[in-house]
């Protein structure tokens, strides 16, 4: 781990990255991983950590083989859906595989890395659950970043709960259902409105960006961008535009609208980091205001690379720099409250 006036580099291993390793193997063993969690463990794979999985089959060389194995089936699934899903340059042998397999048993996350180049990318679709048929039910759980199968995201706070149905965004619609709080950020269609179903209460809109809350009793929707319609399935109750909110007490069907800061409405935002396919430059003004430093890079072409990352858990300055110069190939080094990141590329 880097401290004031030390260098990390990008072969560097740190209790933080270790830690989160063995978390997030914990999560998929559990079946709770989501899909960005699962591309992290992949990330992670292929950036060093067959060394942890060397340590871990030292020490257990004398483990009998029964206690080091996984069944078939679950070793197959393991290597499909996270550890096949690396590019062809970056596999490892077949004795990387077995190592893989084994050290699942005995270990127990937060981002989600992608590296994309000047050029934007098409978006991936986060889920909660294993990739499934078009017309079966999605669920993500918990603090997470959501791309839909349209391009909108969703930011999910602590013990929120989103289901859709990938089917419902080719067929003239696009219905998600939401239990406790998100922020909605829906990419514009004219011919395809988007619907946020919480308990009797529906919010519509075809591009724009707010919050909902459901919570026991109540519903409410706050706009930061737009124009919203909220109501039920029989009526409209209002259209609220930025700095406007609406609460509906669910259970008399009333409601009221306000003049509100969306900004302060909106604040649980702030603890999280989400970089959404932004560019370098633009990342590290973010991370520079979130951390209270200033980050500059050695090499301008740099600044130009696109990352797509989510830090949900307030992870440390050193732990975000660490990801950021892995997945560029650079280093950085802090001194007196400016980062600077050396070297790197987008390829």
């Amino acid at each position: 781990m880097s401290a004031d006036n030390d260098t990390n580099t990008s072969n560097d291993f740190n209790p933080s990255g270790m830690e989160r390793f063995d978390f997030l193997m914990a999560r998929y063993l559990a079946g709770d991983a989501s899909d960005p969690e699962k591309e992290e463990l992949r990330q992670l794979t292929e950036n060093g950590y067959e060394f942890r999985f060397r340590e871990w089959l030292d020490a257990h060389s004398d483990t009998d083989s029964a206690e080091v194995s996984l069944p078939e089936k679950a070793r197959e699934e393991i290597l499909t859906n996270i550890l096949g899903t690396a590019r062809p340059q970056a596999r490892r042998t077949t004795m990387w595989w077995s190592w893989a397999a084994a050290v699942l048993l005995a270990l127990g996350g937060f981002m989600w890395l992608t590296l994309r180049n000047s050029q934007p990318a098409h978006m991936n679709i986060a889920r909660d659950e294993q990739p499934s048929p078009q017309d079966e039910q999605q669920v993500a759980r918990g603090k997470q970043f959501l791309i839909l199968p349209d391009g909108s995201t969703v930011l999910m706070n602590e013990h929120a709960e989103l289901t859709y149905s990938p089917a419902s965004f080719q067929n003239g619609s696009r219905d998600v259902t939401l239990r406790g709080e998100a922020y909605f950020d829906i990419a514009h269609d004219p011919t395809k409105p988007f619907r946020v179903r919480s308990g009797t209460v529906v919010t519509r809109v075809l591009g724009t960006a707010f919050n909902v809350n459901m919570q026991q009793n109540k519903v409410v929707v706050t706009v930061t961008r737009g124009l919203v319609e909220v109501g039920s399935t029989q009526r409209v109750y209002a259209k609220i535009k930025p700095d406007e909110q609406i609460t509906v007490n669910t259970q008399t069907e009333q409601y009221n609208t306000a003049s509100v800061s969306a900004t302060e409405e909106t604040a649980w935002k702030d603890a999280y980091l989400v970089l959404d396919n932004t560019d370098l430059e633009k990342a590290g003004q973010l991370i520079g205001a979130h951390y209270g430093v200033k980050l500059a890079f050695s090499r301008a072409e740099v600044k130009k690379c696109r990352i797509t990352a989510s830090f949900m858990h307030q992870e440390d300055l050193d732990t975000v720099l660490t990801v950021l110069t892995k997945m560029i190939g650079a280093t950085y080094s802090i001194e007196n409250g400016h980062v600077l990141i050396d070297g790197g590329s987008c390829d």
